[in-house]
């Protein structure tokens, strides 16, 4: 009993400072603010996770639940977040928050560095965390959903992951159709700049698509100057089939709708 009250009282206390996702430290911070023994968190957090007015994240970490009561539950971006730290919302959960999809997924996708350790108990039907070169990590912009501030892929940058794993943005169709909704947002500069830093495969499917899109051809020039040695897929995950452009050094193994 003394541990059920205890946590009620932590909760209280946590949720009066607007913390939707807190951790063990958090809670024993605010259990000696309300002179609770130490000792007695882990088993009051247990009651609570019982009672069903938090939810266990990862070790050590909590979310209040929508049936708490005592605040709003956590958006689930914001719970990507806690549970890679350093991660971003992205891909298809990124083109859905721009509105360059109609087609709806129930996994949130992230990436995140190579060096971030992903929990084992993430369900990954509803969170997916991609992992990427530490040097592929950027594009990355931060924006408010209701209250909370999120770490998301900007529109250049996840236009770019479109090309480089369409499957996890619906399907190649999808990006084609996301880069004609969004022609007139396009920081072209932006976008060109971002694919520099990434794989040459992507400078030229890039450039193939802003080509057939009629983007000024000095936007172009930049793209067509760089080397590569053999052809690339249009589509990276489509068949190799399809009529070669030389002038993209690409198999067109997908058309322009």
């Amino acid at each position: 009993m003394k541990q059920s009250i205890a946590g009620i009282n932590i909760l209280r206390k946590i949720a009066s400072q607007g913390l939707k996702i807190f951790n063990i430290d958090q809670a024993k911070e605010i259990a000696v603010q309300l002179k609770i023994r130490p000792n007695y968190v882990t088993e009051a957090l247990h009651y609570c996770l019982k009672g069903g007015w938090i939810l266990r994240l990862k070790k050590g970490v909590y979310a209040f639940s929508a049936e708490s009561g005592f605040i709003d539950p956590p958006h689930e971006f914001e719970i990507a977040m806690a549970l890679v730290v350093t991660s971003a919302i992205s891909h298809w959960t990124a083109m859905k928050h721009y509105n360059l999809t109609q087609q709806s997924s129930n996994t949130i996708f992230a990436i995140t560095p190579t060096s971030s350790s992903i929990p084992r108990s993430i369900n990954k039907d509803k969170f997916r965390f991609i992992k990427i070169k530490k040097e592929h990590y950027f594009g990355i912009e931060k924006v408010w959903i209701g209250q909370s501030q999120i770490s998301i892929t900007d529109l250049e940058r996840t236009l770019l992951d479109g090309l480089m794993m369409p499957q996890y943005c619906g399907d190649f169709q999808e990006i084609l159709h996301a880069f004609k909704m969004s022609k007139n947002k396009i920081n072209f500069e932006k976008i060109i700049r971002y694919s520099m830093k990434l794989d040459k495969s992507v400078i030229k499917r890039l450039g193939w698509i802003l080509e057939k899109l009629n983007v000024k051809h000095s936007y172009l020039k930049t793209l067509l100057q760089v080397p590569i040695k053999g052809y690339r897929k249009l589509n990276p995950i489509g068949d190799c089939r399809g009529i070669y452009n030389k002038k993209w050094m690409i198999q067109e193994n997908i058309g322009l709708e």
